[in-house]
């Protein structure tokens, strides 16, 4: 039952085709019944992302979640694929639910990490033609489809003087300033393909020679190699930088709290995650329920109002405002400007890449 995301026309039809089908939203009598089905004792251990987004996750999931069923959700960070896999190994394992990327959910499944999904549990509560089905995954429910773009200080690149593209992120006579990077290979050798003048949509397979020699240009002039993503919260907060390979959605709540800053769509990279269980979880029936509570289109139309992310429920988009639609990665107009990042890819060439990576990142 894996069902890959492939094609960026199809998810966009069929999100936004919803309303024409005259869809039909669940009472509070439905919502009640979903609490009585998942109730339950004890908690569940989430491995998330940190910062403004866990914030955003407890609000709107995790604090409601235990309201209704009385399970408890301890939150920790981060998503590792090493320290999985070392837990599994060890049979000490302390996570029961993992925001994982598309690459790690594939890895793990791969290497038996983690367990099939209760997607009879789930369409108790979202029914399966609910959902959009090629996003959906044996070993991981769709959590979040994520973007990243190019951010930068608003005070001091104003109006038509702002960076467009990643060319100009890499222009660093006509933008200098504070740079800061997510210091990962991903997205990282996209990003340095684009600005290379790679076509969106002629990435894969990646040209990895090509992608160092672009970054072997702009590695003098990164001021902060960003490690953990919560630290996008800081450096926004803090005005840091000026031109930055950032989180869409941190810049996008950077924005509207008033902070000096801005971002572009274009040259835009999005990626899916997946909502995964170890295989060994102490507490996975209950992981199990908190991701059949977060299932409901009310709570994914919830959680877009503080992060623009694409959604799993059909149903949810019709509760999302035109506005908020279009700070979504995957809405239509916005596809067309973005690259989507190949879970597929990495699964096969992360080994390697990872240990060019490290070799060429340690050599600062």
């Amino acid at each position: 039952m894996k069902h890959a995301l492939n094609r960026r026309s199809l998810l966009a039809a069929t999100v936004f085709a919803t309303t024409a089908f005259g869809i039909t939203f669940p009472s509070a009598a439905d919502e009640k019944a979903a609490a009585e089905i998942l109730k339950g004792s004890g908690s569940v251990v989430v491995s998330t992302w940190g910062g403004s987004y866990v914030e955003a996750q407890t609000n709107v999931f995790f604090k409601p979640f235990t309201e209704a069923t009385g399970i408890e959700v301890i939150t920790t960070g981060t998503p590792d694929a090493a320290k999985l896999k070392l837990m599994e190994q060890s049979g000490n394992v302390e996570w029961d639910l993992l925001d994982a990327e598309g690459q790690m959910m594939m890895m793990a499944a791969k290497d038996d990490l983690i367990q099939k999904v209760d997607y009879d549990l789930i369409h108790k509560i979202a029914p399966a033609d609910e959902l959009l089905t090629e996003t959906l995954n044996e070993y991981g429910f769709p959590s979040v489809a994520f973007g990243w773009a190019l951010t930068w200080n608003t005070d001091k690149f104003k109006g038509d003087a702002a960076p467009k593209n990643w060319a100009d992120f890499w222009d660093v006579e006509k933008f200098p300033g504070r740079r800061a990077v997510y210091a990962n290979p991903r997205p990282l050798l996209e990003v340095a393909l684009l600005a290379d003048g790679v076509p969106r949509d002629k990435l894969y397979p990646l040209d990895v020679d090509r992608a160092f020699k672009k970054l072997d240009e702009i590695k003098p002039h990164i001021d902060v190699w960003v490690e953990n993503t919560g630290q996008f919260d800081v450096l926004l907060q803090n005005s840091e930088v000026d031109l930055m390979l950032g989180s869409l959605g941190r810049s996008t709540i950077a924005k509207e709290k008033g902070l000096p800053f801005d971002y572009t769509m274009n040259d835009g990279l999005w990626q899916q995650s997946y909502w995964i269980v170890p295989k060994n979880a102490p507490n996975a029936e209950n992981a199990m329920k908190l991701i059949a509570w977060m299932a409901q289109a009310e709570n994914e139309a919830e959680f877009v109002k503080k992060y623009p992310y694409g959604m799993p429920n059909k149903k949810s988009y019709d509760l999302m405002s035109d506005e908020i639609k279009s700070k979504i990665p995957t809405s239509p107009a916005n596809l067309a400007t973005q690259a989507k990042i190949e879970p597929e890819w990495w699964t096969e060439n992360l080994e390697a890449v990872n240990r060019r990576w490290l070799e060429w990142y340690s050599a600062r």
